[in-house]
């Protein structure tokens, strides 16, 4: 008889960014099994995946009560998702396994759904986005009429990478806007069938800001705050850069008070969270939050420029919640550097004839890490959404003008390096 393995992780869709995971966990002596989802049933996100890092991989697909009578055969140390398209399930698998730490399923139903997720903070007097949920055009017209407000947003109810948002100025701009998405299929595999306008609350000087971070059985902790720059690319607001923010400014402190109230709104006890968060002459305004790691990123930066990442204080916070008290009391590295987080953007797209030459970029100095499909795409894409980026770097340095300078040279040198890739 084959004895069963004790003390498996969980994985659902360890997939782009939740690859590292498995690693993680593997290194501290757990077997991890693998739960990949129907919404990640695409190349887009099965193209990542890693089965030699699983002790097993099992599929929604062959049957929810399937998945639950196998995972069942194994003492399981904890169940958490490894990215957006695997919290609904992590959130629907949880019950089935009570003596693991998991999230509220008081609380499930607005952590994907963006208007949920925007009533659940307005019950309990969180600001939130003025919303309209709806799959008729002349309804949200009506709603945009009565707000008396000349910018909205149009989205997705539960999307990602900013897949499918419009900013619109204008009732023909919203018009323009369902008609393009409603009946469409998200990247997740979902129709969708209603969208969400809202007020665009970055009129009027409005800053936006990431915030990461780790929970303990109820015990938030932030890892990192980042201010983002974008600029518009189409009917999108695309992500340029962002830039590290220190626990002694004044942002910082106004919205890690702000993220405690949001993660406990949306019922996020433990595992990490990234969150958006516009902060407005009238206080922090969450964007959205996703109950898990953030997507683009080096959790390795976060580690050396904060001391602590969410990668590194997840093992903790669902297995050995003293450990991971000990870790968040740490002091923070000193002295303190700067970072800039940039994405890269191509403005055009064609067919790749040769590899791209990332040497120059890579010796600028304050460049720290990269992480691009540059060197594996058969055809580059436009950039209009993270989706379509094609890639991510850190410039860090104790100098802020240093950053700027390499900043600057980066932005030359990509102008050459996607024009040396498109032609012969």
């Amino acid at each position: 008889m084959t004895a069963v393995p004790r003390a498996v992780v969980v994985i659902v869709d360890p997939l782009r960014a939740g690859i590292k995971l498995a690693q993680l966990f593997n290194g501290l002596g757990y077997r991890c099994a693998a739960v990949l989802s129907e919404e990640s049933d695409s190349e887009f996100w099965r193209a990542s995946f890693r089965p030699q890092d699983f002790l097993l991989t099992l599929q929604e697909a062959h049957g929810f009560d399937t998945l639950v009578q196998a995972l069942g055969a194994h003492e399981v140390a904890c169940l958490l998702p490894g990215g957006e398209s695997g919290v609904d399930l992590a959130d629907r698998l949880t019950p089935y396994f009570p003596s693991v730490p998991g999230l509220n399923p008081a609380m499930a139903h607005g952590r994907r759904d963006k208007y949920f997720m925007a009533e659940l903070l307005t019950a309990r007097g969180i600001a939130a986005i003025p919303h309209c949920r709806t799959g008729d055009v002349e309804t949200a017209l009506a709603w945009y009429r009565n707000r008396g407000v000349s910018h909205v947003v149009v989205k997705p109810l539960a999307g990602t990478s900013a897949e499918g948002v419009h900013f619109c100025a204008s009732q023909r701009d919203v018009r323009d806007a369902f008609a393009e998405l409603l009946g469409t299929v998200s990247l997740f595999g979902r129709r969708n069938s209603e969208l969400l306008i809202q007020t665009d609350i970055s009129r009027g000087g409005g800053v936006e800001f990431t915030v990461n971070s780790v929970s303990s059985r109820g015990r938030h902790h932030v890892t990192d705050v980042w201010r983002m720059r974008r600029r518009m690319v189409d009917t999108t607001a695309v992500c340029v850069y962002s830039e590290l923010v220190h626990p002694d400014e004044d942002e910082y402190k106004v919205l890690d008070a702000y993220t405690r109230g949001v993660l406990d709104a949306l019922g996020i006890d433990n595992g990490s969270a990234h969150s958006e968060i516009m902060l407005t002459s009238g206080g922090p305004v969450l964007i959205e939050t996703g109950a898990r790691i953030e997507g683009a990123c080096d959790p390795g930066a976060a580690l050396t420029l904060c001391g602590r990442s969410q990668n590194s204080l997840l093992p903790q916070s669902y297995l050995d919640p003293p450990a991971f008290e000990h870790a968040i009391a740490g002091p923070r590295p000193s002295p303190a550097l700067y970072a800039r987080h940039v994405y890269l953007l191509s403005p055009v797209k064609g067919k790749v004839i040769r590899a791209p030459d990332l040497a120059r970029i890579r010796a600028l100095p304050t460049f720290y890490g990269m992480d691009t499909t540059l060197d594996s795409v058969a055809v580059l894409e436009r950039t209009v959404n993270l989706a379509t980026c094609p890639g991510n770097l850190y410039l860090v340095s104790p100098s802020r003008e240093r950053i700027e300078e390499d900043y600057a040279a980066l932005r030359d040198l990509e102008t050459s390096l996607y024009a040396a890739m498109l032609t012969d």
